[in-house]
């Protein structure tokens, strides 16, 4: 419906440049507008019902369409544990040890549409600057040790085709290449990098990843004990000897009470707009 109502609004902009109207995509956007405010309005209020809105209603960046286009997507009772989940989602390493990926030839082993979900939720959460962007900021830290501990050079990613590999500077084209540094090493920029160095965004997605594979661990967590499933430790407590386990309730942000009223308030919100809407609709009736 929204890329519908976004396409209608394009065209309209693309005719008043020509100095011309079309009524009857006017009147399409007009009613996918109303569409559209009643759909946020109903999603709204179903996903207050869900098990766990208790817990991730208290956390910042996580909005009421983007988390219901994760937990819509999830069936909790076909994943008894962490692991199952992240595998479905895609986040689990792959046979090889590597991210999970297409290959030609083999069936998807996840669901590439709740995986594209999940790195959305990502990047609200790490614009909400809250309790788990600062978990990211720390996995991102550890990466950087890791990573210099190794040996690696961690630069700037190249935005251009050509890349200085010891300072970082990129190109668009090799004829732009200018002197950047006192050893300069200009390579043609790979997608993956080249031996001994890490690019920054390299780094950023693989804390993203670790931050997500968190949230979605501890919706797993929170989800199965509201409806009463067996839970169990992460494979990693259990198994591989490491004692900190991260609880769901460490990383939330607010109070139940402060998001009780907000969510009064956004309930009254969409209600008094689809009553205006009503009254707009009653009116323009008339005046047909």
């Amino acid at each position: 419906i929204e890329r519908l109502r976004v396409a209608a609004k394009l065209r309209m902009g693309h005719l008043a440049k020509q100095k011309k109207r079309d009524p009857e995509t006017e009147e399409l956007h007009h009613h996918l507008e109303e569409l559209e405010d009643y759909i946020d309005g109903r999603v709204a209020d179903l996903i207050q019902g869900h098990p766990a809105y208790h817990w991730f209603s208290l956390i910042k960046g996580v909005g009421r369409e983007n988390i219901a286009k994760v937990v819509a997507l999830v069936d909790i009772e076909k994943a008894p544990t962490i692991s199952s989940l992240w595998m479905f989602a895609g986040f689990a390493p792959s046979i090889e040890g590597r991210t999970m990926k297409r290959v030609k030839g083999e069936k998807l082993r996840y669901n590439s549409r709740l995986r594209s979900m999940c790195w959305r939720l990502a990047i609200s959460l790490k614009k909400s600057k809250a309790v788990f962007y600062d978990y990211y900021i720390k996995e991102k830290e550890k990466y950087e040790r890791r990573f210099l501990g190794q040996g690696f050079r961690i630069l700037p990613t190249p935005v251009g085709r050509w890349a200085c590999l010891n300072c970082g500077t990129s190109f668009d084209k090799k004829r732009d290449v200018t002197p950047c540094c006192a050893n300069p090493e200009i390579e043609k920029k790979f997608k993956k990098e080249p031996a001994g160095i890490i690019w920054l965004a390299h780094l950023d997605m693989m804390a993203l990843r670790k931050m997500i594979k968190l949230f979605l661990g501890s919706l797993w967590l929170v989800w199965r004990e509201a409806e009463g499933l067996p839970i169990r430790a992460p494979y990693i407590i259990g198994e591989k000897g490491h004692t900190s386990l991260i609880s769901p309730w460490e990383m939330v942000d607010r109070e139940p009470e402060i998001v009780k009223k907000k969510e009064a308030a956004a309930v009254k919100a969409v209600k008094k707009k689809e009553a205006a809407a009503v009254k707009a609709g009653k009116a323009s009736a008339k005046k047909r």
